[in-house]
């Protein structure tokens, strides 16, 4: 059985629940990873083998960033701003990260299963 990469963003948000810097850092990371690999299961790059100097990362949001579908458009924008904020998250110790911060980083990522048709139930 796979994992479902949705209980990581159900994970964060009850993460940011306890309001603490290591929570909300922790929310941002895994609302990003689990709407990204989601967007990249989507997209058809489950299994993909990188080739050497490929970045999953930037193959994935630059597929939907340059996508003729207004929709994905805004998914790869979505994903670039997400990843923005837990590179931030993951890297940056000296940056403020806040309970909204992390509240918009679920907003979002919520935002990009709809537009990709994915159903969240909020637990």
């Amino acid at each position: 059985m796979s994992f479902d990469w949705h209980e990581y963003i159900t994970l964060a948000e009850k993460l940011v629940l306890e309001q603490n810097e290591a929570n909300l850092r922790s929310a941002i990371s895994r609302t990003y990873y689990g709407v990204f690999c989601i967007s990249r299961n989507k997209k058809g790059y489950k299994s993909y083998t990188l080739k050497q100097g490929e970045n999953i990362h930037w193959k994935v949001i630059n597929e939907y960033k340059n996508s003729e579908k207004p929709n994905e458009t805004l998914v790869g924008k979505y994903l670039d701003e997400l990843r923005r904020d837990r590179n931030n998250a993951d890297y940056k110790e000296d940056k403020n990260i806040h309970k909204g911060l992390a509240e918009r980083a679920i907003f979002k990522a919520k935002q990009v299963l709809e537009m990709l048709g994915e159903i969240y139930v909020t637990n």
